[in-house]
């Protein structure tokens, strides 16, 4: 039964996967702009330094997103109305982050973002180098605002020039150079980091619609830390309000209606067609299914905001519970936002509790387009805190790989001690965990392990264990919660050969972990707690 059910849902999976493949671009003139090769990497005709180069490596690729995972509005605790209710899933495109060009080990998306691709970053004078792949049936590309860039990576498609970015083909690649000069960073006045959006622009109303939508932030130099992170923020968050149309048809259709053209449909009809297809949502959720906006007493705490959409995107951002600082100039509780907006907020999380998070026009926020964000009290319990890092598109953010805990376990009588570890990876949408050979690596030493389909592996000296929920042995979601205990002295000597043994006050000691899943490998540096360093210092 087990595998049957493992079949029924491999061929849902391709069926999903025909049906996007289906959504084919028809315009002809495209064809001019499609890449053959990974073409692209310079700036001018030039290879931008590499020594002030960020380079990221985004793929677009189809995904059944979920407006309302939870399956319930869970601000109000009601259930969902029709027809949201029966078609909280579309077929949407994304992008998404790898670690490197073999793209392989997908990065973990930050959960608060939610259908926004990955964030890019720099400080004034820096280049983002990214190579986008193409993984959809449909030509796309990568336009940012407010960089800037050569007619190669404009990302744009239009005639009568258009450059070889423009539109890149299915299967295909590209890499984009945006320069972060003097005027894609914030003024003086403005605060220290601001935040710019891309979007797929070969016909980008419908791309946009589609979820291809990532953001851009630029810091000024003279206000960064060493990483180049705003030096007076300790927490980022962005959120993008759009109302997304789920029945494109319909509203063009309409439009065609109301300029005369025919329709068998009353134009009554073809409203509720147009309003049912309507999603509300705050970064691609709706009725408060949007989870990540916490933040810890007394942070200092950075909100980018922006709109897309169409005439009816005019959105008022309102925070309960919390006043915020507009663009350095302006205190208010709301921001008022258009189409293509994009603006900063700052505050400071003075004010324990749980609060709403909306916009405040009438109809948005009936048709759901509210949230909630946590402020956790500064005397909370670990477990009970926002998560660290709070700021976006850093190297820790950009990985497959993070493990969350280390704890080292004494020896006993019965028993040599115990390196225990817990974090998360990425794997596959449908993932089953049994029979896929796992490799852990830390220094030299090396253990092999397959799980069984309880997710569960042991060996002498290693036990790997999966924690995700799952069913029948697969895993849905594409990450994998699992905890891994390495027994015996020589992995904690391994631990100590890597710090030299010495105590320090870092969260990290650089020690890298590196677990492979099938063939595609993982690395992380392993965090601990004092403890552990003393511990460690010791042996």
């Amino acid at each position: 039964m087990s595998y049957l059910r493992i079949f029924i849902v491999c061929c849902w999976a391709l069926g999903i996967s025909e049906l996007v493949a289906a959504d084919t671009n028809s315009t002809q003139s495209l064809n001019s702009a499609s890449n053959s090769h990974n073409a692209g990497g310079t700036y001018f005709g030039k290879i931008p330094d590499p020594k002030r180069t960020h380079h990221y490596f985004i793929a677009a690729e189809s995904e059944l997103w979920d407006y309302a995972p939870e399956g319930q509005d869970v601000i109000c605790g009601e259930p969902l109305s029709s027809p949201l209710k029966e078609n909280r899933k579309a077929v949407k495109y994304r992008y998404f982050a790898y670690t490197d060009s073999t793209f392989t080990a997908k990065v973990k998306s930050e959960p608060s973002l939610g259908i926004l691709g990955p964030v890019v970053r720099g400080v004034v004078g820096d280049y983002l180098a990214v190579t986008f792949l193409n993984r959809t049936s449909m030509r796309l590309s990568m336009h940012p605002h407010g960089v800037k860039y050569d007619k190669e990576s404009e990302g744009a498609f239009y005639l009568p020039n258009p450059g070889p970015g423009a539109a890149v083909a299915p299967g295909e690649s590209f890499t984009y150079v945006w320069f972060l000069d003097e005027n894609s960073g914030p003024l003086p006045s403005e605060p220290s980091s601001k935040a710019w959006l891309y979007h797929s622009h070969v016909q980008g109303d419908q791309e946009i619609n589609d979820g291809l939508i990532g953001t851009i932030i630029v810091t000024d130099p003279a206000r960064a830390r060493p990483d180049g992170t705003p030096s007076d923020v300790d927490r980022e968050l962005a959120t993008l309000f759009m109302i997304f149309n789920e029945n494109p048809e319909a509203a063009k259709e309409k439009e065609l209606a109301e300029h005369g053209k025919g329709s068998k449909r009353t134009w009554a009809e073809l409203q509720q067609l147009v309003e049912q297809g309507e999603r509300y949502s705050i970064n691609g959720r709706v009725f408060g299914n949007l989870s990540g906006l916490e933040m810890n007493e007394g942070e200092r705490v950075r909100w980018y905001l922006f709109a897309l959409g169409s005439e009816q995107d005019l959105h008022s951002a309102h925070w309960h519970g919390l006043r915020v600082l507009e663009e350095g100039r302006r205190r208010t509780d709301v921001i008022e936002l258009m189409p293509g907006s994009m603006k900063v907020a700052d505050f400071t999380a003075d004010n324990p509790g749980t609060w709403l998070f909306h916009c405040h026009v009438a109809e948005h926020m009936k048709q759901g387009m509210f949230t909630r964000m946590t402020v956790h009290p500064r005397n909370a319990p670990p477990d009970k805190r926002a998560p660290a890092p709070g700021l976006l598109g850093m190297a820790q953010n950009l990985a497959s790989l993070q493990i969350r805990t280390a704890e080292q376990i004494p020896a006993a009588s019965n028993r040599p001690p115990e390196l225990r570890l817990a974090g998360t990876v990425t794997v596959y949408e449908a993932f089953s965990v049994f029979g896929q050979p796992i490799r852990i690596q830390l220094g030299n030493k090396i253990a092999m392990l397959t799980p069984n389909e309880r997710g569960v592996a042991n060996s002498k000296e290693a036990t790997f264990r999966v924690l995700s929920e799952h069913k029948y042995g697969v895993v849905y979601g594409g990450l994998l919660d699992f905890e891994v205990s390495l027994r015996g002295p020589d992995w904690l000597a391994e631990v100590k050969k890597a710090t030299g043994a010495k105590s320090n006050s870092s969260s990290q000691i650089p020690a890298s972990i590196e677990v492979s899943i099938g063939n595609i490998r993982h690395s992380a540096a392993i965090p601990v707690d004092q403890i552990l360093k003393t511990d460690l210092s010791r042996q």
